[in-house]
């Protein structure tokens, strides 16, 4: 029988996803999306109080859903390994086709250069064309000279994800070297309108948790800011939809708020609004699991 992750409200599992230890409960998952939503967590994994990769950690994990080669990219110079991380992982997936997932890390709310650069919005020029969030451009361009590299030895199959700021410098990455498919979860807008026309032909999957806050960052009123594609929305009860509309999302959100109110706020060792709660990585993965 398939393990199931339930949702969580805790604040370990919002502020310190890579600490948990039931990644890949259930060896490969059955769809791309799930991998990418595991992917997206396995990335938070460091070694803490550092914030460099725990490099073993990740691959003994990675090792539960087969037999996967793994490079690990991080920014250099930063205190006690701050700054930004990636690492890209291939294997030959069951189809017998050659799959490399890019997974990008999100905020630490512990590291400085995160926070710092999710902080600084002014839009700015992209090559790509259109502006973007000038932290994110800042975040990525850390380390690309080293990720351009990996991709060049890339061969077969090859999509990018991440949540949060790795979701929103997985979308400006695919802007200026295609993947097959983009997949975030918890991603705040990244670039205005004349950005995300850039991306109209490229296959992309949205995930967005019910009352997740971070996805309606920045406001639309300043710099112009714009989602990519339209949502697949996880709603109060985990169950998934395509593009439901504006107000069934906002109906459904004021539901869920009043339920975490009563169920789950009022503990010491719950995130005390569901806002922030529905952000955390593993209520992705919870919801996608379900959805298998």
């Amino acid at each position: 029988m398939s393990a199931v992750i339930p949702y969580s409200a805790k604040k370990e599992d919002l502020y310190f996803p890579g600490r948990s230890s039931n990644f890949f409960l259930n060896g490969l998952p059955k769809s791309e999306a799930t991998l990418c939503a595991e992917m997206s967590r396995l990335a938070y994994c460091r070694q803490e109080p550092d914030f460099s990769f725990d490099r073993q950690r990740i691959e003994t994990f990675l090792a539960r859903a087969g037999k996967w080669s793994c490079q690990f990219i991080e920014s250099k110079g930063g205190l006690n390994g701050r700054g930004f991380h990636c690492f890209v992982a291939s294997c030959v997936d069951p189809a017998g086709e050659n799959l490399t997932v890019v997974a990008i890390r999100g905020t630490d709310k512990d590291d400085p250069s995160d926070v710092a650069d999710d902080l600084d919005i002014e839009p700015v020029p992209w090559e790509a064309k259109g502006k973007v969030h000038r932290g994110f451009a800042n975040a990525l361009g850390q380390i690309r000279s080293e990720l351009d590299k990996a991709l060049d030895a890339v061969q077969g199959k090859l999509v990018y994800t991440g949540h949060s700021l790795g979701a929103a410098m997985a979308t400006l990455l695919a802007s200026v070297r295609r993947p097959a498919h983009l997949y975030t979860f918890g991603s705040p807008r990244v670039g205005n309108a004349d950005f995300v026309a850039t991306l109209s032909d490229l296959k992309n999957s949205r995930y967005v948790d019910c009352c997740d806050v971070v996805t309606r960052m920045p406001p639309e009123m300043v710099g112009d800011y714009r989602h990519l594609g339209q949502p697949f929305f996880i709603d109060r009860n985990q169950k998934i939809a395509f593009n439901p509309t504006e107000s069934s999302m906002l109906d459904d959100r004021v539901c869920a708020e009043e339920r975490y109110l009563a169920q789950y706020a009022w503990k010491f060792e719950n995130v005390g609004l569901r806002d922030l709660a529905d952000h955390a990585p593993i209520n992705y993965v919870s919801a996608m699991l379900a959805a298998e």
